[in-house]
């Protein structure tokens, strides 16, 4: 049976500086959701998100989207091969030597390379 719970708000006033938050390399005012599948080269991967939480990566990178290779010998696309979903490879050697393999349908932050088109706003 379902327990009633209270939840709070959070003000959060200091962001962490230690090993594990590296700080953002560029605004993070541009920074958005988007499915790993519709990232494309140029963009800057910030975090992985999930129910769980963000993930942010201490070496933020460049995207340079390219196909899904499972029989790739990286060491790290073999770990997606249960995937029932489409994969994708958001980088290859950079910053890292293996692959970076993402379900399609994962949530990745990012700053895209492109601005968003400007909307005027309505009077």
């Amino acid at each position: 049976m379902p327990e009633p719970a209270d939840f709070f708000q959070t003000v959060v006033t200091a962001y962490p500086d230690d090993a594990d938050h590296a700080p953002l390399l560029r605004d993070p005012v541009h920074a958005r959701v988007a499915r790993a599948g519709d990232v494309v080269a140029g963009d800057l991967i910030l975090a992985a998100l999930s129910p769980g939480g963000t993930d942010y990566f201490n070496d933020q990178y460049t995207a340079h989207p390219e196909p899904y290779d499972p029989t790739c010998q990286c060491g790290v696309c073999c770990h997606l091969t249960h995937e029932t979903g489409p994969v994708v490879v958001l980088s290859n050697g950079h910053p890292w030597s293996a692959c970076d393999p993402w379900p399609s349908d994962a949530l990745v932050l990012i700053i895209p390379a492109r601005s968003l088109p400007h909307r005027p706003a309505k009077e």
